[in-house]
């Protein structure tokens, strides 16, 4: 069973533990149903980047443990995914046993998607249930190298992710708001540009914002931004401030659907009008020096307005949240919507000083009428953060992935799960 364990870890008292067990809590309706066929059950999976490095804190003992917790049974966990070691652990397997393989990233191999390491690591099995979700977008040894090798099948994890995404793709419920924030645009762009015309609005906050905002001519000062990307594959250069730009000319002019402007367009914030765009920038931000990564000095924050002062912040400041009129503004209009989309958070909100933006978009999106699917990454953490599970229509496993299937591209190992 391919599974999507790519975990948060903390280290608590010299010993690495899982901080967050919902990815491993959405795979056990899968894990479950085939126990009861009296399957033997070979759990792959790769942990965050050790670069082909086998590193310590890398190692999944901390996710079989908790697995093991949570299902009630022993999961024996294995020093390595291929070699003789495992071949014969897993030829000793009977029924209803549980072995969990070690991170397949600590093969360089895995990440070329090397097809003698893939039908290596197919061999430990010989029918294959892909549910990893969240890690379908990529071309692995471990994703579409082993579907190539043996019959397989989707998970039901991986089932309900697809059914809902390609729900919104297909046929959202208007109003149909899209919130989009965090730190890249790069992986948003296919996605925007794919929903354009289904959306109602596109509310923008976080780094993404200040990207939209510096095509909009305003100077950003030292605020993350996402202006130019190498793709490597196709050997070409993309100006992510020029893409912005000319997004925000393909909505010049549209008119925002009236349910959502009737009670925005008639509020005022002290003469502060608000005229809505269908792809809705901050109205203003939160600024605070820019001192390195590390030291901030959080005393000096302001709040700035998105006005024809196209200078938001200096070369030494940097956005780092949205402001409480875009608070406002972006909760009215939540509250108006029949369907949410929501992807990144609005600021840095692992910062207590400029967690304000997300946490109240979360709230707001928590307390909509609509039905709302939040799109995994940042935005799992987010959920968990400021204790909303179980206050959203769906919460996805997969932050790229559900980007990517929203995007209009498909999955990769959908080629072979297909058939």
């Amino acid at each position: 069973m391919r599974v999507a364990f790519d975990v948060p870890l903390k280290e608590e008292n010299g010993r690495w533990q899982v901080s967050d067990t919902r990815r491993i809590r959405e795979t056990l309706p899968t894990i479950e149903y085939l126990l009861k066929q009296n399957c033997c059950l070979v759990l792959m999976s790769w942990l965050q980047r050790p670069q082909g490095q086998r590193l310590a804190k890398f190692m999944m003992n901390p996710v079989a443990e908790k697995l093991a917790e949570l299902i009630g049974r022993p999961v024996k966990k294995l020093n390595d995914c291929v070699g003789p070691e495992v071949r014969e652990n897993v030829s000793a397997m009977k029924p209803g046993d549980i072995v969990m393989l070690e991170n397949t990233r600590f093969h360089p191999e895995e990440e070329k998607a090397d097809p003698e390491f893939a039908k290596e690591l197919a061999e430990n099995g010989d029918f294959i249930v892909f549910d990893a979700f969240a890690q379908a977008h990529r071309v692995h040894a471990s994703t579409t190298g082993i579907l190539e090798q043996k019959p397989c099948a989707a998970g039901f994890l991986f089932q309900k992710e697809m059914t809902v995404l390609s729900q919104l793709v297909k046929g959202p419920m208007d109003p149909f708001v899209i919130v989009l924030g965090g730190a890249k645009i790069s992986d948003k762009v296919e996605m925007l540009t794919n929903l354009l015309h289904k959306a109602s609005i596109i509310l923008i906050g976080g780094g993404v914002a200040n990207t939209f905002l510096k095509a909009k001519g305003f100077e950003v000062g030292a605020s993350l931004t996402k202006s130019t990307y190498v793709d490597i594959a196709k050997a070409k250069e993309k100006d992510f401030v020029k893409l912005a730009a000319g997004l925000l000319e393909q909505v010049q002019g549209k008119p925002v659907c009236s349910e959502l402007t009737c009670n925005v367009c008639k509020e005022s914030f002290n003469g502060f009008t608000v005229e809505l765009s269908k792809i809705q920038l901050p109205v203003d931000v939160l600024v605070a020096p820019e001192k390195g990564t590390e030291e901030r000095d959080v005393e000096n924050l302001k709040i700035v307005r998105v006005n024809n002062n196209k200078t938001l912040c200096q070369e030494t400041e940097a956005i780092f949240d949205i402001g409480p009129r875009t608070i406002k503004v972006f909760s009215e209009i939540l509250s108006q919507a029949r369907t949410i989309f929501w992807n990144g958070p609005m600021g840095m909100f692992e910062d207590f000083d400029f967690s304000k933006g997300t946490e109240e978009i979360a709230k707001a999106i928590a307390q909509s009428n609509g039905f709302s699917v939040i799109g995994g990454g940042d935005t799992e953490g987010v959920v968990q953060r400021f204790k909303l599970e179980g206050k959203f229509g769906h919460v996805s496993t997969g932050g790229g992935a559900s980007l990517a299937a929203l995007a209009g591209v498909e999955l990769p190992v959908l080629k072979y799960l297909k058939k």
